[in-house]
């Protein structure tokens, strides 16, 4: 998957489907499309993944909170997205345990989690169905307050009474599995270009043509062609739909945080009904849980949900908006006396609101997505809420494709693995890596190689077979090695520091990756992409403001 500065040759074609917007709506869109045999392109105006879909927590669910209002129908959905990521995806999607306390004889208690959890496990009887043995979730259990207490340790269980114990899936690297669809679909034919802004929609007779679009690094102009336009996203809907086919659409800030602390080994579901002002406004999180997941070597902790009124262009997460976080959870949590020196990192996204929530009442976040069949022929708004079925909204929106055209519906993607998902035996693959590296990388570096790349990881390796300088890490606190910002640059259209650092590696997404890192980083993209000295320096600079709260 490579970007040429003249994109002519991409574009030079009508497809059968457009897609704008390159998140994980997109890209699962992408790949929907490309497997049922449509010619599909994806725009997106600046990297893959880079705005919503990067303010993720990880967490690949199977549902069991909608167990609570007993909507089965969205429990199935869960529970079968997450198994189908566990399958087609090993390297990228593991098993996650999570616990949620329980107190009293109501809702939380034991006695009805643990109707919830054989419920669940019931309903999941199939969850591990073609799934590799080392992804296997297991039964959910109910564990007693001592035991809980150990594995919860900054929870005050004077109030508790023990805890629920279920498996779900966690995103070893949320950004890479967006680019496993991209790619699976790319290796099949399609194309997938970054920085291409659509500005505005081709119209003919209230039939949808394709788009005007812009290079946002070359400035060039393309009209692009196609018979059906899907576009995927999110808050920027509206910015270039017509006004006659504008959607609803209630933006609301959402953040997360990530600590180098390592606040348990278990992801844990908690309560917080804390208050915030926004503005002249206070807004309550009541009976909100918030989410707190070891992952790497750090916790991320999320989300805080607040209405949010601005252009999402001009969105950026504020070192108030810290302050306020923390002292939600130090007030949840009183043990762990967090401070804003513990917080490496912290992401901010845009997401749909149900309602604009009036003065003293609760924020609540759209719960289903949204497919709109617009009054203009061949064009649709696809608005989605849930990162696990990303997959599935895209299938439901191209088998109404489909039956327009008249074509019968396919389920292809379910099975087949992603790009590097091809893994029976994972413990056995990082085994023969390791052995047939062992002279030229260490252990911890095939890992990661491994978790992020699956088997692809020996294109990787290849590159370092032709310049084994390129086995060397970017510095001594990282694992990443200079071979994958080749790759990024060569076979993953980066483009920007920012793409490597944040998104085609591990090297910035949980912290500041230390200057010597980001310098090499630097260096070797320079040398693939013919930068100065100056355009070196404003990436470098661009990278680290990242990593400063607004």
């Amino acid at each position: 998957m490579t970007r040429n500065t003249d994109l002519s040759n991409k574009f030079n074609q009508t497809f059968d489907v457009l897609i704008v917007g390159g998140g994980i709506y997109g890209a699962t869109m992408l790949w929907e499309a490309t497997s049922r045999g449509l010619s599909a392109l994806l725009i997106e105006m600046n990297d893959f993944c880079s705005a919503t879909s990067a303010n993720s927590l990880k967490t690949i669910h199977g549902g069991l909170r909608y167990l609570q209002t007993l909507d089965l129908k969205r429990v199935r959905e869960s529970i079968r997205e997450r198994q189908i990521l566990l399958r087609i995806a090993p390297h990228l999607v593991q098993p996650l345990s999570c616990l949620m306390p329980t107190a009293g004889h109501m809702m939380k208690s034991k006695e009805v989690m643990t109707m919830g959890l054989l419920m669940n496990d019931f309903i999941s009887m199939d969850r591990n169905t073609a799934v590799p043995d080392f992804n296997h979730l297991k039964n959910g259990i109910i564990i007693n307050k001592a035991r809980a207490r150990e594995q919860i340790p900054f929870v005050n269980f004077d109030v508790y009474t023990g805890a629920a114990n279920w498996f779900d899936g966690q995103a070893y690297n949320s950004e890479r599995l967006v680019f496993g669809f991209i790619q699976s679909a790319v290796e099949k034919g399609a194309q997938a270009v970054n920085y291409i802004k659509a500005e505005q929609f081709l119209i003919h007779n209230d039939q949808v043509q394709g788009v005007k679009a812009v290079d946002t690094i070359t400035n060039s102009e393309y009209e692009i062609k196609a018979d059906t336009v899907i576009t995927t996203t999110g808050a920027w809907t509206n910015k270039i739909c017509p006004e006659s086919v504008k959607i609803p659409f209630i933006p609301s800030k959402a953040i997360n945080l990530i600590v180098k602390k390592r606040l348990a080994e278990n992801a844990i579901g908690i309560n917080s009904g804390i208050e915030y002002k926004n503005g002249v406004k206070t807004f309550r999180r009541k009976s909100r849980n918030l989410f707190i997941a070891p992952w790497r070597h750090y916790t991320i902790i999320g989300t805080t949900h607040l209405p949010y009124d601005g252009d999402p262009d001009e969105y950026k997460v504020s070192k108030s908006d810290i302050q306020d976080f923390l002292l939600e959870l130090n007030d949840l949590m009183p043990n762990t006396e967090l401070k804003e020196s513990d917080v490496t990192f912290f992401h901010g996204g845009v997401l749909p609101l149900k309602t604009l929530p009036e003065a003293g009442r609760d924020v609540q976040l759209l719960e289903q997505y949204q497919i709109f069949n617009s009054e203009i022929k061949g064009l649709y708004n696809v608005i989605g809420v849930k990162y696990t079925t990303a997959r599935d909204v895209a299938e439901k929106t191209i088998n109404r494709i489909y039956k327009k055209k008249g074509l019968k519906r396919l389920f292809n993607t379910r099975k087949e693995p992603l790009h590097g998902g091809d893994i029976d035996d994972y413990l056995a693959f990082v085994d023969d890596i390791k052995k047939d590296v062992e002279s030229v990388l260490d252990d911890n570096v095939v890992l990661q190689l491994v978790r992020n790349y699956g088997t692809t990881c020996t294109k990787v390796i290849k590159l370092i077979e032709e310049k084994p300088e390129l086995a060397q890490r970017l510095a001594e606190n990282t694992n990443v090695i200079k071979a994958q910002v080749v790759y990024a640059v060569k076979y993953e259209s980066a483009e920007k520091l920012a793409d490597v650092v944040l998104r085609r590696t591990e090297l910035g997404s949980g912290e500041y990756p230390s200057d010597e890192a980001l310098n090499a980083a630097a260096k070797l993209m320079g040398n693939e992409l013919g930068w100065d000295k100056s355009r070196i320096d404003s990436e470098i600079e661009y990278v680290k403001q990242k990593y400063q709260p607004q």
